[in-house]
């Protein structure tokens, strides 16, 4: 039987759990209100902790998600992605779509680099 102070960790993490997953889908958050049948505002306060969803309302989560209802309580089947609050930890595709652009920048930076260093070099050979 879980004690009272583990109940309070596992409910104050489903909201983010719930907000994490979706990002990592890339859906937003009018997207689940609409297929909830729920406003944005209300969905909002679900993934904040402001409000405590049915069980009904987290097994249509859960569907919606793709994922078994246990992962939003079961603390190693939610593959702690990211404890609230840190700077690090599970990236979204657009995450990664960012650091690829940055990288696909300072790659042709470096090319640049490259010729300009090359042409320099090609200047004083011929002094």
């Amino acid at each position: 039987m879980m004690r009272q102070v583990e109940i309070c960790r596992v409910k104050d993490n489903i909201g983010y759990r719930i907000r994490k997953l979706r990002e990592s889908k890339d859906y937003n958050q009018e997207n689940m209100a609409g297929e909830l049948g729920i406003s944005i505002s209300a969905y909002s306060k679900i993934e904040r902790g402001v409000t405590d969803p049915s069980v009904g309302r987290i097994i249509s989560i859960a569907k919606i998600l793709g994922v078994e209802v246990s992962y939003f309580f079961n603390e190693t089947s939610a593959v702690i992605m990211e404890e609230p609050g840190s700077s690090y930890g599970y990236a979204t595709k657009q995450d990664i779509a960012a650091l690829m652009s940055i990288i696909n920048t300072m790659k042709n930076d470096i090319r640049k680099l490259r010729n300009v260093k090359s042409v320099q070099a090609g200047k004083q050979k011929k002094k």
